[in-house]
């Protein structure tokens, strides 16, 4: 019985615009193919790249300082459309920009935290690896710096907070 192998298209981060795009590599005669990746960090990069939709209970930055009673609009709880079509309720990306209004404090640090590692949860269960998640503040006032590390690989993001 044939055996299917699942491979991910490796996606590469260009340092000087941030800007991530598929890697292609050079075949020798002036063209290119996609680049596989067979590690986890492609996987963690579209995971911090990527805003996962707001749970119901969750406050939306946005509603903050809006009058009582108003509600967002259709598109307010951001997301990628696509999560319908993963199994068991999974979702893809991060709730980082939920704390786009936090304060500079423990509080705010330690749920960027947690989201970081509610994102890459789906990629530890499907590589069978741990992935530590960890969030620091920077020197800049309201930068939070969020890193996840697997294996010998790590992958960063910053969160920009009031």
């Amino acid at each position: 019985m044939p055996t299917t192998t699942f491979c991910t298209m490796q996606i590469g981060i260009n340092a000087l615009t941030g800007v991530c795009d598929l890697m292609i590599v050079p075949t020798g005669n002036g063209r290119g193919r996609i680049a596989v990746d067979r590690t986890p960090v492609s996987s963690l990069l579209i995971a911090l790249g990527s805003d996962r939709r707001a749970d119901t209970d969750d406050v939306i930055p946005e509603l903050l300082t809006a009058p009582a009673g108003t509600e967002g609009g259709l598109f307010s709880r951001r997301g990628w459309p696509g999560d319908v079509l993963l199994p068991d309720g999974q979702r893809l990306g991060n709730r980082f920009w939920l704390y786009e209004r936090g304060k500079q404090d423990e509080t705010t640090r330690q749920d960027v935290e947690n989201a970081a590692a509610e994102a890459v949860e789906p990629i530890a269960d499907y590589h069978g690896i741990e992935i530590d998640a960890s969030a620091a503040w920077g020197t800049q006032r309201g930068l939070l710096n969020v890193t996840v590390s697997a294996q010998d690989y790590g992958v960063s993001a910053q969160v920009q907070t009031l």
